[in-house]
């Protein structure tokens, strides 16, 4: 038997309300990763919106949302795999398209910024 204590995969993340995660990488249940762009209630009801790599997600209820940690999560290795091969084809296909790839940089520029500042 060990003497070392048993380890959670995942540090534990504190539930954070949905309208502090706004502006945020995010994991959100359901939908995927993403930068939480809007979050409103409006009486008992929720509206979000998720800025993913493949495009702008909006829905209604409850948005079961945790920061994307940098901590072994394959939705973290995910976004940045699909951010970085976006601002690739971007760069090579799309130069018309300077806004679309400078957001797509914005996002992955985020990412990784939110992600070096964990403990």
């Amino acid at each position: 038997m060990s003497a070392e204590p048993a380890r959670t995969p995942y540090p534990t993340t504190p539930i954070l309300e949905p309208t502090e995660l706004t502006g945020r990488w995010v994991y959100l249940r359901d939908t995927g990763a993403g930068v939480l762009t809007r979050v409103e209630r409006t009486g008992t009801r929720w509206q979000w919106e998720l800025r993913t790599p493949e495009g702008t997600v909006t829905g209604s209820g409850y948005p079961h949302a945790a920061p994307l940690s940098r901590h072994a999560r394959p939705e973290t290795r995910r976004a940045r795999r699909t951010l970085r091969a976006l601002c690739a084809d971007l760069t090579d296909f799309a130069l018309e398209e300077t806004g679309s790839s400078a957001r797509v940089e914005q996002d992955l520029d985020l990412l990784e910024w939110e992600l070096a500042a964990q403990p």
